[in-house]
Order: structure tokens, then sequence, then C-alpha cells
């Protein structure tokens, strides 16, 4: 009987090494150079200014230095390419966002955040749509909405656009 594989004792030996995912790789580095600019951007915001940009910058450090060590020892599972249907939902995402970016000054902060919310969330959703489903979208939406509204502007003192269409 040959000798148990060191990966087969007591099935705590370490996963085969895979090659190397470039695509997540490549991602990772981005990511953090992206956090590296938020974190010396957020230096000259004032004191509460600087607390959402630091906190995201930090956490994309922290996530980003993951993933590059994981994918550089070959230990992370390889990312899976995006279907047609997951690159359509990707490009539609991409669209809405930046349609949210567009509407900020005109609509508002509060008007864009609901419909961008709410097309993110039809945009994102697998299960069929039905009239419950797209008011509890909608209520949620505001919610959430008006919680960072609140946030923002009483909390961090934070000035939201409010739009200069209404």
């Amino acid at each position: 009987m040959p000798a148990p594989d060191r990966a087969d004792v007591g099935g705590r030996g370490a996963p085969p090494r895979r090659s190397l995912d470039v695509g997540a790789l490549v991602a990772a580095a981005l990511l953090l150079l992206l956090a590296v600019a938020a974190l010396w951007q957020s230096r000259e915001f004032s004191a509460l200014g600087s607390i959402f940009p630091r906190a995201i910058g930090a956490v994309m450090v922290v996530a980003s230095a993951i993933v590059l060590w994981r994918t550089l020892r070959r230990r992370a599972p390889p990312s899976r390419g995006l279907a047609q249907d997951g690159l359509l939902r990707g490009l539609l995402l991409i669209a809405v966002i930046s349609l949210w970016i567009v509407l900020l000054e005109p609509a508002g902060f509060a008007l864009a955040g609901v419909i961008a919310y709410v097309a993110l969330a039809l945009i994102t959703e697998r299960e069929p749509l039905t009239w419950w489903r797209a008011v509890r979208f909608l209520v949620v939406a505001i919610a959430f909405v008006l919680a960072f509204q609140l946030l923002f502007v009483h909390g961090l003192k934070v000035q939201l656009p409010t739009g200069s269409l209404f």
C-alpha cells in the first residue's frame, strides 16, 4: 500500500497549486492603486469629510492586498469568466452608475439615489419581477437613501446636491 500523500493526511493538506490568474492580479493591483489614491487625496479633506474615503480606502487596501497575496501564492480559486448574461448585467450596472453620477446635480441626491437603487436592484435581481417585489425595492430604496442623506448631511456635515430641476 503506498504512503498517503501529504494532502491526504487528515484532510488538512494544502490545496493543489493553480496557474497564475492574471486577471485577478491586474484587477487587485488597480484597485490597490485606486485605494492608495483615495487615501492620498483624503489628506486634504476635513476631519469629518475624510472619514468615509479613509474607511473605504483602508478596506480596499486590505482586500486588494489579500487578493494579490493569494493570487501570487496561487491559492485563490481562479476567477470565473462572465457569461453573456453576466457581461450584459455588468455593462448595465456601469451605465446605471454613470447615469446616477450625471443625475446628481440636476435631480439631487435623493431622487437620483432612489432611481439608481431601484435600477440596480432590478438589474441584479434574478428572480421574476412581481408588483410586490417592485414596491419592496422602492420602499427599501427610499429608506436607504434617506438614511444615507441624514448620515452625510447631519452626521458628517457633508453637503449633498439638492437638485436644480425641482
